[in-house]
């Protein structure tokens, strides 16, 4: 485990959360701005279909043509950083979490993180799903990024991979996270489920939502993690 309570972290400048629901709102700041950018693009995209599309058929087709069609060749597919900046190993608020912990100031997502060992992307996971719990704005937002013809107002696994992903290898890589074997996916805190009149199957189309044990855990200030991952068992 990384940073112990007990460990005292050389970094006085760096000020605690105040509480969990304080993380919290860093966090969906953040994710804010994630979607913002994205709600950008996709607008983009779809004034560049309407300025390309010729018909109604071109228009309701567009899912498919725009994926093999260069609309702007000016403007091709970003290349990820070469030596993109180096992470906290606990996330983009490491410092802030690490002297939270040494001040016993309990942070759900980063507790549950360490307790199973999880990585960015799934930490990421865990806000990209628990943000519609919090504020329903996020249901519009969702509904709108993932561009199919479900109006799923739940995040799907398509949509956490263009958000989060910033090349093949880290796509092919996140994939992993919804395996059977994964540990969201294997304690039931992370549920997929193929949103009501869609007809496709794949693992992008399905959507994402977290257990209500798993809701209650993150949000709360004071319900201890074993409500959703039991005590490993002590060998004797």
């Amino acid at each position: 485990m990384i940073g112990e309570v007990g460990e005292v972290p050389s970094l006085p400048e760096v000020q605690p959360f105040a509480d969990n629901w304080s993380y919290l709102k860093a966090e969906l700041a953040w994710l804010d701005r994630v979607l913002m950018r994205s709600l950008s693009k996709q607008r983009q995209t779809n004034q560049e279909v309407e300025r390309v599309a010729r018909n109604p058929a071109d228009r309701s087709t567009s899912h498919w043509w725009k994926g093999f069609i260069a609309l702007d060749p000016s403007k091709g597919g970003s290349i990820p950083p070469q030596n993109p900046p180096a992470q906290h190993p606990l996330g983009r608020y490491g410092n802030r979490i690490e002297v939270s912990r040494y001040q016993n100031i309990r942070l759900a997502i980063p507790t549950l993180c360490d307790r199973l060992e999880l990585g960015h992307f799934e930490r990421d996971l865990l806000v990209l799903c628990l943000a519609p719990e919090i504020s329903r704005r996020y249901d519009r937002l969702y509904s709108f990024l993932n561009n199919d013809e479900t109006n799923c107002k739940q995040p799907t696994v398509d949509l956490a991979l263009r958000l989060f992903c910033r090349s093949d290898a880290e796509w092919r890589t996140a994939r992993e996270t919804f395996v059977a074997t994964s540990p969201l996916i294997k304690r039931k805190i992370l549920q997929l489920y193929v949103p009501n009149y869609s007809t496709a199957r794949s693992l992008l189309s399905q959507a994402m939502l977290l257990s209500p044990k798993a809701v209650t855990y993150l949000l709360s200030e004071d319900v201890p993690i074993e409500t959703i991952v039991a005590k490993p068992r002590t060998k004797k």
